[in-house]
């Protein structure tokens, strides 16, 4: 963590290495998205949503984090995670600099953009959720209201 936090590049190298590898794995076998590669998405639901509110000012990965984020939180409130996964998962992007909360979202507007993500599923919203900390699922029974509290969860609001 201290090596990626200092831009180390021969950890930088190895991270990227691997990663692209993992996902050159999942990629082939999977090429059209049909399961496993779905994976690869957690955080990308919501946090695309926010991406495209913030009209693309803030950095993929910074959304993907707050969607990340997001997603944990309703794998906690659906009973997958306990508290504790989720406020570790949760934590775990602050030695990263990667943002867990915003001040500067309307909730409802993003929930509103994710009907129109590629990840929408004939009316139902594919999420991925954790049923563990490293093991995700495919959810579509995410309700607007989960997606609406977990945004309030990651809303910081200065005058609350």
């Amino acid at each position: 963590m201290y090596e990626i936090h200092d831009r180390d590049p021969a950890t930088l190298e190895e991270m990227i290495e691997t990663c692209c590898q993992c996902k050159q794995r999942v990629v082939e076998r999977d090429p059209y998205e049909n399961g496993e590669r779905a994976l690869l998405n957690f955080g990308h639901t919501l946090g695309h949503a926010i991406e495209k509110y913030m009209d693309f000012k803030l950095l993929h990965g910074e959304c993907v984090a707050l969607g990340s984020v997001c997603a944990a939180f309703i794998s906690w409130k659906k009973g997958k995670l306990s508290m504790e996964e989720y406020y570790e998962i949760r934590d775990m992007f602050v030695p990263f600099r990667l943002p867990i909360s915003m001040t500067e979202i309307v909730p409802k507007k993003i929930v509103e953009l994710t009907k129109a993500d590629k990840k929408s599923d004939g009316g139902g919203i594919k999420f991925i959720l954790l049923k563990k900390v490293g093991k995700a699922v495919i959810d579509t029974s995410v309700t607007a209201e989960e997606m609406l509290a977990a945004l309030q969860e990651i809303h910081f609001d200065e005058n609350e």
